[in-house]
C-alpha cells in the first residue's frame, strides 16, 4: 500500500457497533481526511497503518458513530453560565458582595449578569427593589439555578422586556440577541459549548433558532472559516418575536446545506407543560378534573403555518407534550403528507404523553419522534414522580412510551431540550432501557415494556438522527465514505447490568476525522 493511502487514524476495539446492523463486532475503523475509509477485522488493520498513522486501541470500549442531539437551544444555554457564578452564595448579602466585585471588572453602566443562585435557605429573599437601590442605572440580571426565575432590577425589565417569572429562553430573546452581537464573547461560549458536548460524545446537533437565529449564523460562519467549528449544526427556525419568516427560510435553504451548517426548516409550538396544567390532554387532569389545558392552543394557526412551510419545501417539527396536542400534531402533519407526499421527513418533538392510536398514525405517515430520553431522571424517584398524580393510574403508562413507539413502527430520535438537560448517553440508556429513576426504583423498571433495548437507543442517537436529516448516506453509522464522527464508551453497554448503565463514560470523541475529546 502506498504511503498516501495509509490512514490518519486506526481505532481498534473488541466492541464496534457500526450501526449497519445490530451486531457488535471486534475490529478496527480506519479514518483518513475526515472520512471513514475502512471497517474491518482486527487482523486486517495493519494494512492501513503507516509511519504517521495514529493508532488507538480501546480494548473493551465500544466504538460507535458519534451521537446527535436532536433538540438543543445553544443560545438558551448561555444563560446557565452567564456572568458571575453565585452558586456558593448563602444569602442575599453574599450575592450582592460577589456582584459588586463583578461590577468592578466592567465599565460603568455595563449590564451585570449572574447565574446559579439558590435562595431556598436564604433568610431574606431576593427582590428587585434591592437591586434598584444599588444599581438604578444599569441592567442587572441574575438567573437562578433552576432557570425559572431571574433576580433583576427595573432597568433590566425596561431594557429587555421580560419579567423575573418569565425568563425562559423564548422570553429573553432580546437579551440573547444582545449577547450574540458581542462576537468574541459568543464565539467563546460556543467553543465552550462544543467542548462540553464533545466530552459527551456529541458530534452534531439540531439547534432551535429563534426567528433568524439572532445573529448566530454569522458567528458559526466565522468559526467555520477559522477552522474552529468542532460541531455540526443543523438548525430550525422557531417563530418567537414575529410570525414564521419564510423569506429567512428561503435564504437559509440556499445558503446553508453544507457539511457543518445546515438549515432544517421550522419548529412550531403547540401546548405547554403537563406539570403546569398547560399540556393539552384528551381527558381532564386527574388532580384538576375541570381542566384539559389552562392555556388553549390555536391549532388552526399552526395548521396553516405547517402547510405553508411544507408547500414551500421546508421540513416541519411540531412541539407537542400532551396527548391531545400530539393527536392534533399528527393530523397537521398528515395534511402535509397529503399535500406533498413523503418528500419531507417531518417530526413531532417531546411527546411526553401520547395515545397508541396516534403512534400508529405517526408510523403510517413516517413522522419522526424527537423524544427527550433523559427526562425520567428529572424525578428523584418513582414515588416522587408526578405522572400518576396528574394523569391518573390508567394513563401513567402512556408517558414516555418509547417502546410503544418502536413497536408501532415510529422512528425514534433522541434530544435533550438543552439547557433543560445536557446530553448524557449513559443516563439515556439507563432511563430508556432500564426504565429506572435515579434512586433505582421501582423494582423491575417503570412500565418496562415501554423501554427500548440498548442497541436501539444507540441507533436512535445515531442512525435514526441521520435519517431524520436526510444524511443516512453520510452519517449515523460507521462505513467507508461516511463522516468520521465517532464516539467511544469505556465499556460495551450490552454487557453492563442495567442498573449500572449510568456508570458508563465517554472516553473519546472524533468529529470530521479530528480528535475533539480524549479522556
Amino acid at each position: 500500500m502506498e504511503t498516501s493511502t495509509y490512514a490518519d487514524f486506526v481505532l481498534i476495539s473488541n466492541h464496534i457497533f457500526t450501526g449497519e446492523d445490530d451486531a457488535v463486532i471486534p475490529g478496527f475503523v480506519a479514518v483518513k481526511k475526515g472520512l471513514v475509509t475502512a471497517v474491518g477485522r482486527k487482523e486486517d488493520q495493519g494494512a492501513w497503518v503507516g509511519p504517521d498513522t495514529v493508532v488507538r486501541d480501546f480494548g473493551d470500549g465500544l466504538i460507535t458513530a458519534g451521537f446527535h442531539d436532536n433538540h438543543t437551544f445553544f443560545t438558551g444555554s448561555v444563560l446557565t453560565t452567564l456572568g458571575v457564578d453565585l452558586s456558593a452564595c448563602g444569602s442575599v448579602q453574599e450575592a450582592l458582595d460577589m456582584l459588586e466585585q463583578e461590577s468592578g471588572r466592567h465599565e460603568a453602566g455595563a449590564d451585570l449578569y449572574g447565574h446559579g443562585w439558590d435562595a431556598s435557605d436564604w433568610e431574606q429573599q431576593p427582590a428587585s427593589e434591592i437591586l434598584d437601590e444599588r444599581y438604578p442605572d444599569r441592567a442587572v440580571m441574575l438567573f437562578n439555578a433552576d432557570r425559572d426565575y431571574c433576580w433583576m432590577n427595573t432597568r433590566a425589565m425596561e431594557k429587555y422586556h421580560f419579567s423575573p417569572e418569565a425568563c425562559n429562553p423564548e422570553a429573553v430573546a432580546e437579551l440573547l440577541q444582545e449577547l450574540v452581537r458581542r462576537k468574541d464573547f459568543i464565539k467563546g461560549k460556543f467553543t465552550e459549548f462544543s467542548r462540553e458536548l464533545a466530552s459527551r460524545g456529541i458530534t452534531s446537533i439540531r439547534d432551535i433558532a429563534f426567528d433568524d437565529y439572532l445573529g448566530m449564523l454569522d458567528v458559526l460562519e466565522e468559526l467555520k472559516a477559522e477552522g474552529n467549528l468542532k460541531l455540526r449544526v443543523h438548525f430550525s427556525s422557531q417563530p418567537n418575536a414575529r410570525p414564521v419568516d419564510f423569506d429567512f427560510g428561503e435564504t437559509a435553504s440556499r445558503k446553508y446545506q453544507g457539511d457543518f451548517i445546515r438549515f432544517e426548516g421550522y419548529k412550531l409550538m403547540t401546548d405547554g407543560i403537563i406539570a403546569a396544567f398547560t399540556g393539552d390532554l384528551l381527558e381532564p387532569y386527574t388532580n384538576r378534573p375541570d381542566t384539559t389545558n389552562l392555556k388553549p392552543v390555536d391549532y388552526g394557526k399552526i395548521h396553516d403555518a405547517a402547510l405553508e412551510a411544507d408547500r414551500r419545501g421546508f421540513k416541519v417539527c411540531i412541539h407537542a407534550e400532551g396527548d391531545a396536542a400530539v393527536r392534533k400534531a399528527v393530523s397537521i402533519l398528515e395534511a402535509c403528507r397529503q399535500q406533498s407526499g413523503r418528500k419531507f421527513r417531518h417530526s413531532i418533538a417531546n411527546l411526553e404523553l401520547s395515545h397508541p392510536d396516534d403512534l400508529k398514525r405517526m408510523a403510517e405517515q413516517d413522522i419522526i419522534a424527537e423524544v427527550y430520553s433523559q427526562i425520567l431522571l428529572m424525578n428523584d424517584s418513582h414515588d416522587s414522580s408526578y405522572m400518576r398524580e396528574f394523569a391518573g393510574e390508567d394513563r401513567e403508562g402512556l408517558f414516555y412510551n418509547y417502546g410503544s413507539m418502536q413497536r408501532a413502527g415510529v422512528r425514534v430520535t433522541m434530544g435533550t431540550d438543552l439547557p433543560l438537560m445536557y446530553p448524557n448517553i449513559p443516563d439515556s440508556l439507563y432511563a430508556v432501557s432500564a426504565r429506572l429513576f435515579p434512586d433505582g426504583s421501582p423494582d423491575g423498571g417503570w412500565f418496562k415494556e415501554n423501554g427500548m433495548p440498548v442497541i436501539d437507543v444507540l441507533k436512535a442517537w445515531t442512525l435514526h438522527a441521520a435519517y431524520h436529516h436526510g444524511l443516512e448516506d453520510k452519517a449515523g453509522s460507521l462505513a467507508a465514505g461516511k463522516y468520521a464522527d465517532i464516539a467511544v464508551l469505556d465499556r460495551n453497554p450490552l454487557e453492563v447490568p442495567e442498573e449500572d448503565l449510568r456508570g458508563l463514560k465517554v472516553i473519546f470523541t472524533m468529529m470530521n476525522g479530528e480528535i475533539v475529546f480524549e479522556a
